[in-house]
């Protein structure tokens, strides 16, 4: 009996999942997982490319099967999605709606032979499901980051250091590239995962506040301290500290920060008592800490100390493939935030979200996709959903899909060869990864394979052939 990660079985009702799993156990000799609805999100990533069997007991379980249904779709992870529903969930009629968007629907205990044919078509090869209970730290930052930042994956072998090593780490970039995000994915990936996360926001620190809120003071120890308070690096126990904003601190507050990071010992305020920080301490910056440095704004040696492992995020608008990604991601959390049925975003509004420059970087973009779907109605997340300040900054060439230079065809000529271009384009960033440029691209596998064929992108039996992608715009990134 070997258990397959290409079938996944889901569902609230453990009684039915453990009947359903001994049925694939007698038929096909295959032990399915059983994982909840709330689960599903960490088995993804655009390669995956198994099957969901979503288990319908009880009308009520529609509303989580159409959660996993519409982000799954909206994301285009190309994972296959069936449902197996009891005869009072298809009474109900309330997962009707969602059959454009699924594969099968097995009634049980009527179609155990439909389900076995079904299960036996499953099992062909491919990406299985991600395991989290068993899968290394190098797969689970690789996972996250895909999913939603794939231009960051080549940060996963210094990430994979940072997890594993108790030493400080620096981040700097713009703000709104993910600075908090890449700290709490060292902190998750780490041996103090199970402990706080505790962000302190230096910027909004006063001057007189700083040394309270960071060590702590004693009862009296000015005007208003009617009482002991806890400082944020007592507060953060043996988890993780982000000091966000650094750069913000005074040079007296810097000394004091470089002897906790020296020696692990503080004194809150009006005490002398001498207390030891057993967190980790990360510090994000969003300028060059370096330059400050030179200007003697920064202390040299709290910077060579906070140094030992680095990153520099890039702003969004250099990170144009992250944009896609970033959108669906964001169109998923809220539509199930706002009970909005959003099972898309259409290509338009795609490629005028990919055109803007983003000066608030993810910030900003997160904003403006969160406005959108408040205001969408329908199944897709169209332009007009869009905010008029976007739409007003966007240049109409810039949103527009370029083709080759000098190129004068028809219509359906310039189309062609600028799906052609894209799909090369796509299939570069993706390593040749068939199932990751489909993703990109918002088509379905089926489609893609059909069009490379259509367009002689083959060579030999199976192997995309090469082509000169300079004489194309850098713009063109979608179909």
């Amino acid at each position: 009996m070997v258990s397959s990660r290409r079938l996944v079985i889901v569902a609230q009702d453990q009684r039915l999942a453990a009947v359903v799993q001994s049925h694939f156990q007698r038929a096909i000799q295959v032990v399915a997982p059983i994982v909840r609805y709330e689960d599903v999100p960490n088995l993804l990533t655009p390669e995956t490319d198994g099957d969901l069997l979503l288990l319908a007991s009880d009308p009520s379980d529609a509303q989580a099967i159409e959660t996993v249904v519409r982000e799954l779709k909206v994301q285009h992870f190309p994972a296959g999605v069936s449902v197996l529903e009891t005869d009072a969930v298809r009474e109900s009629g309330k997962l009707d709606s969602l059959n454009l968007y699924i594969s099968d629907r097995f009634l049980w205990p009527h179609h155990p032979r439909e389900l076995t044919a079904w299960a036996h078509r499953s099992l062909t090869p491919g990406t299985p499901f991600a395991d989290p209970a068993t899968e290394s730290v190098a797969e689970t930052i690789r996972r996250r980051l895909i999913n939603h930042t794939p231009s960051l994956t080549a940060m996963v072998e210094q990430l994979c250091i940072a997890s594993a090593h108790d030493v400080t780490v620096l981040i700097e970039g713009e703000t709104g590239t993910g600075k908090t995000f890449l700290a709490k994915l060292v902190h998750d990936c780490s041996v103090r995962h199970a402990n706080r996360f505790l962000v302190v926001s230096c910027g909004t620190l006063t001057g007189n506040l700083i040394a309270s809120e960071f060590f702590g003071h004693a009862k009296g120890a000015f005007t208003s301290a009617d009482a002991v308070k806890v400082g944020k690096f007592a507060a953060a126990g043996e988890g993780t500290i982000l000091l966000d904003e650094i750069d913000t601190l005074g040079l007296e507050h810097q000394a004091n920060l470089l002897r906790v990071i020296e020696t692990g010992e503080f004194e809150p305020v009006g005490s002398n008592e001498t207390q030891m920080c057993k967190a980790r301490i990360v510090a994000a910056t969003n300028w060059n800490l370096a330059n400050a440095v030179e200007r003697n704004t920064f202390r040299r040696d709290l910077y060579y100390r906070l140094q030992v492992i680095s990153f520099q995020l890039p702003s969004l608008r250099h990170r144009p493939e992250d944009i896609g990604p970033l959108v669906r991601g964001m169109v998923a959390k809220y539509g199930t935030k706002y009970s909005k049925r959003l099972f898309g975003v259409c290509p338009e509004a795609l490629r005028v979200l990919e055109a803007f420059p983003w000066p608030g970087n993810i910030r900003q973009l997160e904003n403006v996709v969160q406005q959108a779907v408040l205001t969408s109605a329908g199944n897709e997340l169209k332009l007009h959903h869009l905010s008029p300040q976007v739409l007003a900054r966007v240049d109409a060439s810039a949103a527009t899909l370029l083709v080759p230079n000098g190129f004068d065809g028809t219509l359906k000529q310039t189309r062609e060869a600028t799906e052609r271009a894209n799909i090369l384009r796509a299939l570069e960033k993706s390593n040749q990864c068939r199932t990751r440029a489909a993703q990109m691209l918002g088509v379905s596998r089926v489609t893609l394979y059909k069009k490379m064929k259509a367009y002689k992108l083959f060579k030999g039996k199976d192997s995309p052939v090469s082509f000169p992608l300079d004489e194309f715009s850098p713009r063109a990134g979608n179909v």
